[in-house]
């Protein structure tokens, strides 16, 4: 006798509860709604691990297109929308950038910019505490440190003045609330994006000509098969870094301090052996990544589970989802640095899965693969790792609600106390 399944209201998807938890309703559909289509969006939904993995490699059928309508629609075009050719070329002059032997000459940045912040926390808190006579000292993950680590990394990889942080820390949020939000955002992020791309228009022209060590030098004059960047795609391109470089590693940071003092047991264990931090970042990124999915265009109709996605419809591909699919990850609602379902190895653009065992899907998968991904790992675990070393029995601040970050848009804090000895 055939099982009738749940309903599921359409309006859930646009509702504060699920911008809050989006993961029971994710079980739902993977359960009973592998491929579901929400009229009021416009949007299919892809929420199996084995279906988003195949739907991120198949660029037959699947086109990232999509991005042009909110990224792009902010910073102007980016490799993040471009198919074939297009993206192929961009990818090849900035990718190597962030990979290998090239990280090895960022990870001082890293380690020097942390240990700025903790300077510049320690002597803040110090002040904060002195004047409100409080026995223990106080740091808000987000605002004091992981918002401001990642981009303070961006301006010494770009060769820009630390000076210009605050301006940075402004144009920042906005750029980023401006891809999702509504009319009045949307305006603000390219307000902010002009602004940008106007301080950034003398520097490229000037290190066209005088060409530097900086990241911002080296796509200026940089060559695949004799083409090299416009100048519109190189200022796009630091405004998706600055974006998407410090957006993912900012949730990262905050999320993972959520997930080990949430879970304490997991906290004493990196306590103990701080190597397991690169674990306990993997499995972040499998339970609560920075990113909930990422858009496609169907190219041409695609069946899927007696349905047919209609050529030109709009795809989730759904991170979240497909992360905590109990199908392939045990137990998947439990963070475990420790699991053995998961591949903790170094992040791989074709994915892992093989002998029990297969990767988050938190940077994507196929050509798409965040190219960033490598320098998002090093500032998280190296960040945190000197963060630990300042402050003494962290614990969230009494009286608030800690949560992980979701789909919002509306500021985030997570603030804790520690012991001062």
């Amino acid at each position: 006798m055939a099982t009738s399944r749940p309903e599921i209201d359409p309006g859930i998807f646009t509702s504060p509860k699920y911008a809050a938890d989006p993961y029971p309703t994710l079980k739902l559909l993977r359960d009973h709604y592998p491929v579901y289509e929400i009229p009021q969006m416009g949007i299919w939904m892809i929420s199996r691990y084995e279906d988003v993995v195949n739907a991120f490699k198949d660029t037959e059928n699947f086109s990232a297109s999509p991005n042009g309508l909110s990224i792009g629609a902010v910073f102007g075009p980016t490799l993040m929308e471009y198919d074939g050719q297009e993206h192929t070329k961009l990818r090849n002059i900035v990718a190597p950038e962030f990979v290998g032997l090239k990280l090895k000459a960022l990870l001082p940045v890293v380690t020097r910019n942390t240990m700025a912040l903790i300077e510049k926390f320690t002597a803040t808190q110090a002040q904060r505490i002195a004047a409100s006579a409080a026995e223990s000292g106080e740091i808000d993950i987000v605002d004091d440190f992981a918002t401001r680590l990642p981009l303070n990394v961006i301006l010494d990889v770009l060769d820009l003045p630390q000076e210009a942080h605050e301006m940075f820390h402004q144009w920042y949020p906005a750029m980023m609330n401006g891809i999702n939000g509504g009319p009045e955002l949307r305006a603000r992020g390219v307000a902010a994006n002009a602004e940008y791309h106007a301080y950034l228009d003398p520097l490229i022209d000037a290190r066209a000509t005088n060409p530097g060590d900086d990241l911002l030098s080296r796509l200026a004059v940089a060559e695949v098969d004799g083409q090299r960047m416009t100048k519109e795609e190189i200022k796009s391109f630091a405004s998706l870094i600055l974006v998407a470089g410090a957006e993912t590693t900012d949730k990262a940071i905050a999320n993972l301090w959520y997930q080990l003092l949430a879970n304490p047991e997991q906290w004493q264990a990196v306590q103990q052996d701080p190597e397991l931090l690169e674990r306990a970042f993997t499995e972040m990124m499998r339970i609560h990544p920075p990113a909930a999915g990422q858009m496609r265009r169907a190219i041409r109709d695609v069946p899927m589970y007696d349905q047919v996605i209609p050529a030109g419809a709009l795809v989730s591909l759904s991170i979240y989802g497909g992360n905590r699919d109990d199908r392939v990850f045990r137990d998947p609602d439990r963070f475990d640095l420790l699991r053995e379902d998961l591949y903790f190895g170094k992040e791989l653009r074709s994915g892992y899965h093989q002998d029990g065992k297969a990767s988050h899907l938190g940077f994507g998968l196929g050509k798409h693969f965040c190219v960033g991904y490598q320098l998002a790992r090093a500032e998280t675990v190296i960040g945190t790792r000197k963060l630990m070393e300042v402050i003494k029995n962290p614990r969230f601040k009494p009286g608030t609600h800690p949560t992980p970050i979701a789909i919002r848009v509306e500021p985030w804090s997570l603030p804790l106390q520690f012991d001062l000895q």
